[in-house]
């Protein structure tokens, strides 16, 4: 009898999870709890801002899954404020098996334009769930498998192997950004060795494929050098835009899996 009740309750769950979607597996070779980068902005040769990337350095859990918790942000100098003031928050936490993002928050404070949304990713259906706290509304849409966020497409393309990859070829990652899904896509451009503030670093170059209209005039306006290494962190950011350029470099880093510049 009891063996018959151990079927049945096998049965069951088997044909009530049958449209379940298992959780792939990516490995992640290039980033590690701990890692800091930061980056000095200049718009011109003005010292505009600074921006940061890190993944907190503890051990947490999302419905049992380990996740990693990373915080980007961006804002601007004292000085560039009173031109306009940037404070922006980016924050996801990331399955660490799946490399896909479980919640997102997004709090964003420039020249006064407020934006603070928590988007809640439902993989197993399918859905995300998108709380705006400045209209006070909740939505739920409908999105793919394994659909990124803007910050963990980042971590997940850091993953990727481009030991084969070759000029014009084309990375797309499916995001869920601005309440609405589309393909991030960048193209190689090749690799080019660049002079930084820690000396000479062979990188991949890309070029992000931008919506043309009010602040870009062209696809190909911004150029992203992710160090080619075991690491590829973004070494070097240049974005041609409407009213000037606008540039990162690399200023600090800490905790990196690899030497920067070194082959893992």
């Amino acid at each position: 009898m009891k063996r018959f009740l151990v079927l049945i309750l096998v049965f069951s769950f088997l044909v009530f999870n049958s449209n379940a979607q298992p959780f792939r597996v990516v490995e992640n070779s290039s980033f590690q709890k701990g890692e800091k980068l930061t980056f000095r902005i200049h718009y011109g040769w003005i010292d505009a801002g600074e921006a940061t990337m890190e993944v907190v350095n503890k051990e947490l859990y999302h419905n049992g899954r380990k996740v990693h918790h990373i915080i980007g942000k961006g804002y601007t100098t004292s000085s560039f404020d009173y031109i306009f003031k940037i404070r922006d928050t980016y924050e996801t936490y990331l399955d660490e098996q799946s490399l896909i993002p479980w919640v997102f928050d997004r709090n964003v404070d420039e020249g006064g334009y407020l934006i603070k949304h928590k988007q809640t990713f439902n993989h197993r259906a399918k859905k995300v769930i998108v709380t705006d706290y400045v209209n006070c509304t909740v939505k739920t849409y409908d999105v793919p498998l394994n659909i990124q966020d803007l910050v963990s497409a980042y971590y997940y393309a850091r993953c990727l192997n481009y030991d084969t990859i070759k000029v014009g070829d084309t990375i797309a990652v499916t995001t869920f950004f601005d309440s609405e899904i589309f393909p991030l896509k960048v193209k190689f451009a090749g690799r080019e060795t660049i002079s930084t503030a820690f000396g000479k670093i062979l990188c991949l170059k890309f070029h992000p494929m931008l919506q043309t209209g009010r602040i870009f005039t062209e696809q190909e306006d911004m150029s992203v050098w992710f160090s080619d290494d075991g690491n590829h962190i973004p070494v070097r950011v240049e974005a041609k835009i409407v009213v000037g350029s606008v540039k990162a470099d690399l200023k600090q880093y800490a905790g990196l899996r690899y030497p920067l510049g070194k082959e893992n």
